[in-house]
């Protein structure tokens, strides 16, 4: 858990809606060595808040966030950011143009032998199609750290699990993926470390391997005993 060079620290972070905290963490490290983290919790636990707060998009309100830049941050929400208007190929391109660390030969294992074809428009695929073109734009990059934001909720479960597969078998070396997530059950097998947050406080953060220990083999028994506590 703690080794390898800390890619993502906080200490007694507090982000705050008027006055509200929806996210108080005492303490976070991610290492560049952590592979694919799972980040669970229930609705309205602050997981979205955590993710947007790393990349920028909310300002933290005290405590301490040590990170990569935003532009070293390959970054997926939680909802679409592409213009309907726009052809598979444009994306490819406008993202190349975008982005140095852009690697074409990853956003072309993504797409390999799916529906969404170069001259299709954003606004013509369906919501499953979408997001594997909005994941392989994401993991086309190679940045410091990547962040999605429940990235497969619409993708049939064969296209979900080659999608899995080629997140873990196509990041860029020594870059963890920090992944949140509501369908444990479906993509709990990818996960190397699990954060687990609610009421926008840290419950759990340990190795895949101890919480399915936990839970008998299963990560989401081991959740909702957590979450239960």
């Amino acid at each position: 858990m703690d080794s390898g060079k800390y890619v993502l620290r906080a200490h007694d972070l507090s982000v705050k809606y008027g006055k509200y905290e929806a996210l108080h963490l005492d303490s976070l490290k991610i290492a560049d060595t952590a592979g694919v983290v799972g980040l669970f919790g229930p609705n309205g636990a602050g997981k979205s808040t955590l993710l947007r707060t790393i990349v920028s998009d909310i300002e933290k309100h005290g405590g301490t966030l040590n990170g990569p830049s935003r532009e070293n941050i390959a970054y997926l929400p939680d909802s679409p950011f592409l213009y309907g208007w726009l052809k598979v190929s444009q994306c490819k391109e406008l993202f190349a143009s975008r982005h140095g660390d852009f690697r074409a030969e990853i956003f072309d294992a993504f797409l390999d032998g799916s529906k969404v074809k170069p001259n299709l428009k954003v606004g013509e695929l369906s919501k499953g199609m979408s997001e594997r073109l909005h994941l392989a734009l994401t993991m086309s990059r190679s940045p410091q750290l990547y962040v999605l934001d429940e990235p497969l909720g619409g993708v049939d479960p064969v296209g979900r699990d080659q999608l899995l597969q080629l997140v873990s078998d196509l990041k860029a070396p020594n870059t963890p993926v920090l992944f949140s997530t509501h369908l444990i059950n479906n993509v709990q097998h990818i996960f190397n470390e699990v954060v687990l947050i609610d009421s926008g406080r840290l419950l759990a953060h340990e190795s895949a391997a101890s919480l399915r220990e936990l839970g008998g083999g299963d990560l989401e028994v081991a959740y909702k005993k957590l979450v239960q506590q």
